[in-house]
């Protein structure tokens, strides 16, 4: 531990101080950095979706889905998108297996009317359960959505 003070300070005595404005626009530098770097992610994830089979065939032919395909979906969800589907179950643990299918779905960039296919139900019934979802989240987090974000552009940026 001693050891590591002393590199830690002799690393600050090396480097030159930094003032007030500099520090602001070191700040911002790394803001920006940091923004393409998600704009990046963000591009390179679509991309990577997009070439998926299993999303090509969905969306140019939607059909029921499988138990097989919901199982593909989740997993590929999870693969680009950090564990995307236990991050929501442990963070809203009220959400139902079907609550998480149709966060996948969405999360994936499907239309209401593509959704309402692959889940064999009316696009009526898909605004409803997603309405339904909406207030199952804003049960645990109440200050989610006060902005008047939707459920798609919230799951869309997390």
């Amino acid at each position: 531990m001693n050891r590591l003070k002393k590199t830690y300070e002799k690393r600050n005595a090396t480097q030159p101080k930094m003032n007030h404005k500099s520090h602001i626009q070191h700040i911002q530098t790394l803001t920006n950095e940091m923004e393409q770097l998600r704009e990046r992610e963000h591009r390179l994830a679509e991309r990577l979706i997009s070439e998926q089979p299993l999303i090509n065939e969905l969306r140019h032919s939607p059909r029921f889905i499988k138990e097989t395909d919901k199982s593909c979906l989740a997993a590929l969800v999870d693969d680009v998108y950090n564990n995307f589907t236990s991050r929501l179950t442990t963070r809203f643990p009220n959400l139902t297996e079907m609550d998480i299918q149709y966060c996948i779905l969405i999360k994936l960039h499907f239309t209401v009317s593509q959704i309402a296919v692959l889940s064999a139900i009316s696009p009526t019934s898909v605004y409803q359960q997603k309405s339904r979802m909406k207030k199952r989240i804003q049960t645990l987090e109440p200050e989610l959505f006060t902005d008047g974000e939707t459920l798609d552009e919230w799951l869309n940026e997390w």
